[in-house]
């Protein structure tokens, strides 16, 4: 009866972690889309170009992070699921103290760069102390986010992921409401860095209150630092420092390498097709972050028949929430952005394509990185994603010179397709015995038909409906959303998921 309970504790976890993980999204989405017309029409496009920038540099610094993050969630929850509340406290105490130094030194790392900035990327002098001053409002946001990223882990690590989305959510409300208020009267960079980082910081604190107060073992006393957890730690989260290089190669060094080659202006244009594919893919990524707690957790319980079962499930629906969303931001990129940002940044269109391109891949593979991170071939990921991006990068280099900022998007796409079906699906294909068939037989052909019937509507619609506004725009996606999840709940699932999802999924909400 109590494994029945917890088991209908932990389904429940997971929907309302789910859930309100879409529900953060929406509102980080909807202040997106707000926020970034509001910031290029108060500050200027080159200024937007600057800020854009300043934000990719200071994001590398994030790397010093070493990947412990990744380490919370796994060391925490083992120790959550042993019931050993003294080895919990050495956990949290010794990865608080590694953090604390990780982000002195980033600080530190930050005023060198205060010399050599402006002139590395050529910055217009009417621009350089505030680029020297917002770099350095960042670095210190950095810095102090870096140990209190911690608590939020402990509350994943008790799936209490919904609790961190609340406080994020509230952040994100907050930052938007201040910077519509505040920038008007005081334009200037130093103000929404300044604002970036009060709200960035103040949710954080907020959780480790939370976490302080309800999580039992929660200490910081240097007393339970252990140097053999420390040693623990860094041996597990190497590899995941290399995802993480990968992962920043992927989101901030191409705008480094447009503003070498290409005016400052390219980089804010650039920056549009980056910003919308990249929230596009993480809001319709939830689900696969929910699960690898998880998939971990069956794996340490050897049962490798719910694993597949997580897998190919897990996927199937990602894919299925992922693909209308993605369809229609490729299909409506033009009215979107013309009516988002004007008739200057239309040039972020091309380029809208092929990330959007790449994010669909990288979605449908998002399960297989916690099927490969959760059992042990961590370092096989890692290896994979970094030669991804070390290719992207490359391709970057050579077609941005006879493409442009197109070349760059296309680089992206270029670098992530093999890597993903022949490099990384295939040894999990291979670890699970299966094919590379039979896992896209079961998991993207079923969604093939809506696929179909929804490119149908969003090309006709265009045709009869001119789509202008942002109103027009989030119109035609709500309705090609519909028409998608009607016709796949009749072809893409069969009767016996349709059963088990009114039964055991949609009843659970309401409980």
């Amino acid at each position: 009866m109590a494994s029945s309970s917890s088991g209908r504790d932990s389904a429940r976890d997971i929907l309302l972690n789910t859930l309100t993980s879409y529900l953060r999204d929406a509102v980080d989405i909807l202040s997106f889309i707000v926020l970034i017309p509001f910031l290029i029409k108060t500050l200027g496009t080159e200024t937007f170009g600057l800020w854009s920038l300043l934000w990719s540099f200071i994001s590398l610094f994030s790397l010093i992070d070493m990947g412990v993050g990744s380490s919370i969630v796994k060391y925490v929850g083992e120790a959550k699921g042993r019931g050993d509340l003294n080895r919990q406290q050495q956990v949290i105490s010794t990865i608080f103290w590694i953090y604390m130094v990780l982000g002195t030194l980033l600080m530190i790392g930050v005023f060198p760069c205060l010399l050599f900035f402006n002139q590395a990327f050529e910055i217009p002098a009417q621009q350089q102390d505030a680029a020297q001053t917002v770099l350095l409002i960042l670095g210190f946001r950095s810095a102090l986010g870096i140990p209190l990223d911690l608590f939020r882990g402990i509350l994943i690590s008790y799936q209490r992921y919904r609790i961190a989305n609340m406080y994020r959510m509230i952040g994100t409300i907050a930052y938007f409401g201040a910077v519509l208020l505040l920038l008007p009267g005081i334009s200037e960079l130093w103000m929404l860095a300044l604002l970036n980082l009060l709200v960035g910081i103040v949710p954080r604190v907020v959780m480790m209150i939370h976490a302080k107060g309800c999580i039992p073992g929660v200490t910081l006393h240097p007393r339970y630092f252990r140097r053999h957890i420390a040693r623990e730690v860094f041996s597990f989260s190497v590899y995941f420092m290399i995802i993480r290089v990968s992962g920043l190669i992927y989101t901030r060094v191409d705008a480094l390498i447009i503003k070498v080659y290409l005016p400052l202006e390219m980089v804010a244009v650039y920056a549009i097709a980056m910003r919308l594919s990249d929230t596009a893919e993480r809001f319709c990524a939830q689900l696969n972050r929910v699960l690898t707690p998880i998939v971990a957790e069956l794996q340490g319980a050897n049962d490798q028949a719910n694993i597949r079962m997580v897998w190919y499930q897990g996927a199937k629906l990602t894919i299925a929430m992922a693909i209308p969303l993605l369809l229609g931001l490729a299909m409506l990129a033009e009215p979107l952005v013309r009516a988002w940002t004007g008739e200057a940044f239309i040039g972020a269109v091309p380029v809208l394509y092929w990330l959007t391109a790449a994010a669909m891949v990288g979605i449908i593979h998002g399960n297989t990185h916690n099927i490969l991170s959760m059992g042990g071939e961590q370092r096989h990921l890692a290896y994979s994603l970094l030669f991804s991006q070390v290719t992207n990068l490359i391709l970057s280099v050579i077609l941005i010179k006879p493409l442009g900022i197109v070349g760059v998007g296309m680089a992206t796409f270029c670098s992530t397709l093999p890597v993903e079906v022949m490099l990384i699906q295939r040894k999990a294909c291979r670890m699970h015995d299966c094919s590379l068939w039979d896992f896209y037989k079961k998991t993207v052909m079923p969604a093939l038909p809506s696929t179909l019937i929804t490119m149908a509507f969003l090309y006709n619609i265009q045709m009869w409906w001119n789509i202008d506004t942002l109103v027009d725009v989030a119109a035609g996606e709500i309705i090609a959303v519909g028409l998608f999840g009607l016709s796949y709940w009749w072809i893409g699932f069969n009767s016996k998921e349709r059963r088990f999802i009114k039964d055991k999924g949609l009843k659970r909400i309401s409980r």
